[in-house]
């Protein structure tokens, strides 16, 4: 076979695009949610270690009381700060994946106004007419 150096064709698939993004933002998803919950287990396990390391040093019931007592506040402090971190990266996530979908939908305003150019060699694009009908407006 010669090549003749033409690219070579392909299908117009929108719904295999459709499913590559998806995929995109499943693993992007995923990965947000692993370095979140890799580093809470991580924090979790050192504090553990710490509660264990202090428990061995306690002589009596009530200073061990009172270390079980320390470590526990100490965790459902951790664990609602997690829950609000979770619930954080949920919409970050949830958003990001949802304006990233805009191409699906088309773009229902323009980044930036033709009007709002300020260079007077662009030729802007909005007719006499309607100009002067949305100034009377405003």
């Amino acid at each position: 076979m010669q090549d003749t150096g033409e690219r070579p064709t392909r299908l117009f698939n929108p719904l295999l695009d459709f499913a590559v993004l998806g995929l995109e933002m499943q693993l992007k998803a995923w990965q947000t949610y692993q370095v979140e919950g890799t580093r809470f287990v991580a924090n979790r396990m050192r504090a553990n270690l710490e509660h264990l390391r202090a428990l061995g040093h306690c002589c009596n019931a009530q200073s061990m009381t009172e270390c079980h007592r320390r470590w526990l506040t100490e965790s459902q402090k951790d664990y609602a700060e997690e829950w609000g971190r979770i619930t954080a990266t949920n919409f970050a996530v949830g958003f990001s994946d949802l304006a990233s979908l805009g191409w699906l939908f088309g773009h229902r305003a323009p980044k930036q106004s033709p009007q709002l150019q300020s260079d007077p060699g662009v030729l802007q694009t909005t007719p006499a007419k309607s100009r002067a009908g949305l100034a009377a407006a405003a």
